[in-house]
């Protein structure tokens, strides 16, 4: 970490585009210039050393500040505890839902029950469909037509990468001119800086050198007086314990209630495909008997009635508690069909449940049933060279395709070629700004300097004068504006070359 030594703006300036490890080195050498400037005779006496360091014979108090005590906060652990035990309630919360969805899916009717979702594949990469052309439907055309695009889209792609490169790096090379035309003309701003903290150095220096001057007559002698503070922190381990301990209590509780949860779902869901099994039973019985039954609408739209009506009954219960080949064997084997009916009826049942794919309706994207469909909307340009690949005898898919993919190369070099020069003329007039901004901040930087060297000398001169008055002799007078006037020379702020 670099040390906070570099507050002021010459030195943010200096080090705006230094390395952390440039700005490190910097910093040390300004630490041992300070410390240098502050190297005193050690063999000087106490009374000395006190005129030396301009120390005061009176009390001083200690800036309110200094007594003033953060408030404790409250114990850190309790937003991670709630944030815990928070998440644990609402797993708990979700799985009480999963709870009662499943008995409300057991105890509603059949006609509030929601319908099911065909899962819609659209296919929008011209990629990704001619990839699935390829595994649908193996064959030369499909095959030559998905390397193709790959190969083109792979062309683009690298065609893109390097003009985006060629974009940066042009960027760069201005941006490097940009700042070192910055740096050249902050040369100038940071010598005006410079000069004018210097000059206020020595206007400070020869404004009290001439007071100082007239006033050598005085005596006193210092005390001093230390100020101790002295506080107590201390951590409450048991109050963290016992946070600690809830926290773990609760997440147990509320994990046991989430499994709970999730056991009484299963239950739920086990006697809903019981109470489902029944009802096929009962429709079974009801068609051995030869009892009517209303016409039912198929997937496809067809109104079937009688047995058909019948069988797709059974079809869409069995389909909706996942019945495997031995369920569906046991169920079919129970109607009153022939032998060759139920065969047929028994493999069109596991062709069909198995079956994870089906025509779009065109109408509404699917029939409803849980199953998958696909399709395609692509316009990317490389969906037109897929189709002069597939069709090349045909001469307008060609000059399509090149009218298109020329148009889209086209249009992305010259939006790269503006943004580039988009970039290079903000870069141009933010560093306009940043020079026109370091040039009104000197006159700021300069008053700012100016105030904190008096804040830190007055208080010494107000002692110089307090002294003077308690009869100090010219001697002693002498090493207190000695150091008075060293510290204006070398104290803080200290100015950088």
């Amino acid at each position: 970490m670099i040390p906070k030594i570099n507050q002021d703006l010459e030195s943010s300036r200096h080090q705006k585009n230094m390395t952390n490890t440039q700005k490190r080195n910097d910093t040390y050498v300004k630490e041992g210039v300070i410390v240098n400037s502050y190297i005193k005779d050690p063999l000087l006496s106490l009374d000395e050393t006190c005129d030396t360091l301009v120390i005061s014979n009176t009390n001083i108090d200690m800036p309110k500040k200094v007594y003033e005590r953060e408030e404790k906060k409250g114990n850190p652990l309790l937003p991670l505890c709630i944030a815990t035990v928070g998440v644990m309630g609402l797993l708990g919360g979700f799985t009480a839902m999963m709870k009662k969805f499943s008995k409300g899916r057991l105890e509603t009717t059949k006609e509030y029950l929601l319908p099911g979702i065909t899962r819609n594949h659209c296919i929008n990469n011209e990629i990704h469909q001619s990839i699935f052309s390829m595994i649908q439907s193996p064959g030369r055309k499909t095959i030559l037509a998905s390397l193709g695009v790959i190969t083109l889209g792979s062309m683009a792609f690298m065609g893109k990468i390097f003009i985006d490169g060629f974009k940066e790096v042009w960027v760069k090379k201005k941006e490097a001119d940009i700042q070192k035309n910055l740096q050249e003309n902050l040369i100038e701003v940071e010598t005006q800086s410079f000069a004018g903290k210097i000059q206020i150095i020595r206007s400070m220096l020869s404004s009290k050198a001439k007071i100082f001057s007239s006033e050598l007559a005085f005596k006193g002698d210092e005390e001093k007086n230390g100020t101790k503070t002295d506080g107590k922190a201390s951590d409450n381990y048991k109050s963290l314990l016992a946070i600690g301990g809830v926290t773990l209590l609760a997440i147990l509780g509320l994990g046991y209630y989430a499994a709970r949860n999730i056991r009484k779902s299963d239950e739920f869901i086990s006697k809903g495909i019981k109470n489902t099994k029944d009802g096929l039973d009962k429709i079974i019985d009801e068609f051995n008997q030869g009892k009517p039954i209303g016409s039912i609408e198929n997937h496809k739209g067809e109104i079937l009635s009688g047995k058909d009506a019948y069988k797709l009954l059974i079809e869409n219960l069995l389909e909706s508690i996942y019945a495997r080949p031995e369920e569906v064997e046991r169920v079919v084997n129970k109607m009153n069909l022939s032998p060759e009916e139920k065969k047929e009826f028994i493999k069109y049942l596991n062709n069909s449940m198995n079956q994870a794919t089906e025509k779009v309706n065109p109408m509404m994207g699917g029939s409803g049933r849980n199953k998958i469909t696909y399709f395609s909307h692509v316009n990317d340009y490389l969906s037109f060279f897929y189709d002069w690949l597939m069709n090349p005898k045909n001469p307008q898919f060609k000059n399509l395709f090149f009218g298109i993919a020329g148009i889209s190369a086209l249009t992305y070099g010259g939006k790269a070629a503006a943004e580039a020069v988009k970039e290079v003329q903000v870069k141009k007039y933010n560093a306009e700004i940043e020079l026109n901004l370091q040039k009104r901040l000197v006159s700021t930087e300069l008053r700012n300097f100016k105030a904190k060297k008096e804040s830190a000398i007055e208080p010494l001169c107000d002692e110089f004068f307090k002294q003077k008055s308690e009869g100090k002799s010219r001697e002693e007078l002498k090493i207190i504006a000695d150091n008075i006037l060293f510290e204006i020379k070398n104290g803080p702020p200290f100015v950088y070359s």
